[in-house]
């Protein structure tokens, strides 16, 4: 059963976990900047378009939204015209599973995904736009429905800190089909995972026909190298298995190599299908890797 949110659903905080919400909250607040807004107001909520009706091409009008068919049938070119939406619905895809807790240095990418949640939030929000979330692991976790409710942003970030979800690997072929059933009107859908999964991209690309999907990569460097020092205890996150794992051994070089090829491979296959995605290492400033992309973006859709 799909956990949904539930105004009775009141779980004490501990005190230095409510601390961290808080400041989550509060910094994000903060850089919720002008810039970050404006980027975004002008870049995504573009994509937020209805079609209206078709009308005879005149010179100058953008080719790319000539209708083909109807051009064909009247052996004069016609172009779709279509009026942006007021309000957008922005969801959240979040991956819940065990190896989102993984972080080598000062943060765990758990926690970046917050911020991030967070932040974008913010900025929506200041647009009146419509958040929603949706929590997964190998299964639909916990689904909160679009609202403009500033307490939803807490809420937020406070389910990402503190779901204890039910399972530990990850499935996004689910979430996304879960997405696309409920999220009927054009939006913009932020897929948060570090993406160590098998992806239907067929799925992506039928996605991206209707909504703008933003892959938003969290890593740490400590997974992209190898490491030798010996002998080192190390637990898998998706399973809670504690390993004596040899660092100094060709099978373990071997297998953060083949993980690296598979993000690399993740990333081309992206491309493939134009979507462009973030990547925010757990030393990565957010906002900035927000600007840059929002930079990139312009720069491709002019």
């Amino acid at each position: 059963m799909i956990k949904k949110e539930d105004k009775d659903d009141r779980i004490k905080i501990p005190k230095e976990i409510a601390k961290n919400i808080k400041l989550i909250e509060l910094s994000t607040k903060i850089l919720a900047t002008d810039t970050i807004s404006g980027g975004y107001t002008s870049l995504f909520r573009g994509y937020g378009m209805e079609f209206e009706e078709v009308r005879e091409y005149f010179p100058g009008d953008d080719f790319r939204r000539i209708d083909w068919n109807v051009t064909a049938r009247n052996n004069i070119p016609y172009i779709k015209r279509f009026k942006e939406e007021r309000q957008i619905t922005l969801m959240l895809l979040i991956d819940s599973s065990g190896s989102l807790n993984y972080g080598s240095k000062n943060n765990t990418k758990n926690k970046m995904v917050a911020e991030f949640a967070s932040l974008i939030s913010f900025v929506a929000l200041s647009n009146q736009d419509k958040i929603g979330s949706l929590f997964f692991t190998s299964k639909i976790e916990k689904y909160i429905p679009p609202t403009k409710s500033k307490n939803a942003i807490l809420r937020l970030i406070r389910e990402i800190i503190m779901l204890s979800p039910d399972e530990k690997k990850t499935d996004l072929n689910i979430a996304l089909d879960f997405t696309l059933e409920t999220m009927k009107k054009r939006g913009i859908i932020f897929i948060l995972s570090d993406f160590y999964c098998d992806i239907d991209y067929k799925k992506l690309f039928i996605a991206k026909k209707k909504h703008t999907i933003v892959p938003v990569v969290f890593c740490d460097e400590f997974e992209k190298s190898p490491i030798d020092v010996g002998l080192l205890d190390m637990v898998d996150n998706e399973t809670g298995e504690i390993r004596l794992v040899d660092t100094s051994s060709p099978e373990y070089k071997k297998k953060v190599l083949d993980r690296e090829k598979k993000r690399e491979k993740f990333l081309k296959e992206l491309k493939k299908i134009d979507i462009e995605p973030m990547e925010i290492d757990t030393e990565s400033r957010i906002e900035r890797v927000i600007i840059e992309n929002i930079k990139k973006r312009k720069r491709h859709h002019i």
